[in-house]
C-alpha cells in the first residue's frame, strides 16, 4: 500500500497556523477519503509515477488547507445599518469534483462522457426502392405483385 504522500511539514508551509496534531488528524482523514474516491491507492501493486504522486499531494493539500481554513463550519450573521450578510461556511464534502476526478485518473478509471452516435432505423435489407406504397395490393408498373 501506499504511504500518504503529504507530511504535516507540506501543510504548515502553506499555512503555519495549522498545529501538528490537527494536520495529523486532517491527513489521516483526507487520505482514507482518497483512498475510497480513487480504490486504486489501497492497492499493494501501485505503481505511480512521480507526476502522479504530485497531483495526489496537491488535491490531498489543498482539501486539507482548505478544510482548516473554513473552520468549525458554523453559520454566523453580520449587519451594517441595513446591510446584513449570513455566512455558511460548512462544505458537505472534503474533495471537489474536478479534486475527486483528478485522484481517479491518476488511477485510469475516470468516466468519460459518451460520443454522439447515429443510429440507421431504415432497414439495410431493401436493396431496391419500391415504386408502390406496400400497404396497397396489386401490381407495380413491372407486373410484380407485392
Amino acid at each position: 500500500m501506499l504511504d500518504v504522500p503529504i507530511t504535516v511539514t507540506d501543510l504548515q508551509t502553506f499555512d503555519d497556523g495549522i498545529t501538528t496534531a490537527e494536520a495529523t488528524d486532517m491527513i489521516a482523514t483526507a487520505w482514507a477519503r482518497a483512498k475510497q474516491a480513487a480504490p486504486c491507492l489501497k492497492g499493494d501493486d501501485v505503481q505511480l509515477t512521480d507526476d502522479d504522486m504530485q497531483i495526489v499531494k496537491d488535491v490531498l493539500r489543498s482539501a486539507i488547507l482548505r478544510w482548516h481554513d473554513r473552520g468549525s463550519g458554523a453559520i454566523y450573521q453580520r449587519t451594517a445599518g441595513d446591510y446584513g450578510e449570513t455566512i455558511v461556511t460548512r462544505d458537505p464534502s472534503l474533495f471537489r469534483p474536478n479534486e475527486i476526478r483528478d485522484l481517479k485518473e491518476v488511477c485510469g478509471n475516470v468516466r468519460r462522457r459518451g460520443a454522439a452516435t447515429t443510429i440507421l432505423t431504415v432497414p439495410q435489407w431493401a436493396t431496391t426502392t419500391p415504386t408502390v406504397h406496400p400497404f396497397l395490393t396489386g401490381p407495380d408498373e413491372t407486373g410484380a405483385t407485392l
